[in-house]
């Protein structure tokens, strides 16, 4: 019954609510809601009272409810200025002039100059660039480490391969037909364009 703006919240309601718990929508609300209570409640008593104590027909008893229910109406509409002027005083002492700061919000007390900030932004992009190099680098290695592996699998590979020509060629000072072709078939296994078709020797 007694006229309530909604809550909307906003910014001074927020900040209001992390300084004190609550903030001036809020409490206003809560007032005009405990008003309103108090004054159903404390006229409904003095109704269930006269109906107690005053021998009442039924239609004595409905006209005193209705007459009760216009009461509240009454109060809740006479009540309207004192809680406009109660709403005001419940601004003034919540509202946080605009040098006070939360503890959490204090670091916002060390402002950053233009030029700080410019100098922030190109440290920003020297790192940026440190990272990208560094990146590029690590790619760069990878390759490398790469290219040793093969290189070293390569000089694995002619290594035995040298070891087996040297035993052909002892092979063949000695004319042993058998360890020739052992060889050589060997040979062929670790190189994967020739085929067991190409060798000399037949089985």
């Amino acid at each position: 019954m007694i006229k309530t703006h909604p809550w909307i919240g906003g910014t001074e309601e927020e900040y209001e609510t992390q300084h004190f718990g609550f903030g001036a929508q809020s409490l206003k609300i809560a007032v005009r809601q405990m008003v309103e209570h108090k004054i159903k409640s404390g006229v409904k008593d003095m109704e269930s009272y006269l109906q107690e104590t005053l021998d009442l027909n039924d239609t004595d008893k409905l006209t005193l409810t209705h007459s009760c229910d216009k009461l509240i109406r009454l109060y809740c509409d006479r009540a309207g200025p004192s809680l406009e002027a109660i709403d005001s005083e419940i601004e003034k002492l919540l509202q946080i002039p605009p040098n006070v700061l939360l503890p959490e919000d204090e670091v916002q007390l060390e402002q950053v100059s233009d030029e700080e900030y410019q100098k922030l932004k190109e440290e920003v992009a020297l790192l940026r660039k440190r990272v990208e190099r560094g990146a590029s680098l690590e790619a760069l290695l990878s390759a490398d480490d790469e290219e040793l592996s093969s290189i070293k699998n390569v000089c694995e590979i002619a290594r035995k391969d040298m070891e087996i020509l040297d035993l052909l060629q002892k092979s063949c000072l000695k004319n042993d037909v058998k360890m020739i072709k052992n060889a050589t078939e060997f040979i062929c296994s670790t190189v994967p364009f020739l085929k067991k078709s190409d060798l000399i020797f037949g089985d």
